[in-house]
């Protein structure tokens, strides 16, 4: 019984030894890994015969240099009568000024990209309903006014909207790799 004792001792304390630096090891994981991130709202699709600005929610982003642009332009869209969402600088360096949505989401894209001069269409999987102006250092400005369209007919008679929260939820990055269309 003696030499059982001496040789499950060492056994059964190096295996406590074992446990313990595994469990280590699994709470440091834990520990350091990043926290979760609430995944955004899907949008609320809506049956219309048109979609004006009133109906589709854009946010805007500044990629440039020039102070301010991303404000101004979040209240020249709130004039025209859109829902302007976010307003803020992106870590992207933008040139030129790109709308970004889902391609799902055309006929909202197209009353916004109307209000630009010469905007790049980038896609991508949101699926919270919002569209975003990407402004940088070769903006060219706005539209003449008799190029801007004031109403469109969605596809497939639907339009997808952001749903009406009171809490705040997240929106896609705006650094997002999307696909372009030229």
């Amino acid at each position: 019984m003696r030499i059982f004792r001496l040789i499950a001792t060492p056994v059964i304390l190096l295996g406590l030894l074992g446990f313990l630096g595994w469990g280590f090891m699994w709470g440091w994981r834990e520990l350091t890994a990043p926290l979760p991130t609430t995944p955004p709202t899907p949008c609320v699709t809506e049956a219309t015969d048109i979609v004006t600005p009133a109906l589709v929610t854009v946010n805007v982003y500044n990629g440039g240099f020039t102070t301010g642009l991303a404000r101004r332009l979040g209240t020249y869209l709130t004039d025209a009568g859109f829902q302007v969402g976010k307003v803020d600088d992106t870590e992207e360096t933008i040139k030129e000024t790109i709308i970004r949505g889902n391609k799902a989401q055309y006929s909202s894209m197209r009353l916004v990209m109307s209000h630009f001069v010469n905007p790049k269409v980038e896609y991508d999987d949101r699926i919270d309903g919002t569209i975003d102006v990407l402004v940088g250092t070769a903006w060219e400005g706005y539209a003449p006014t008799e190029n801007i369209i004031y109403q469109v007919s969605p596809e497939g008679g639907t339009i997808c909207r952001p749903p009406v929260s009171t809490d705040e939820s997240p929106s896609p990055s705006p650094s997002v790799t999307p696909t372009t269309e030229g």
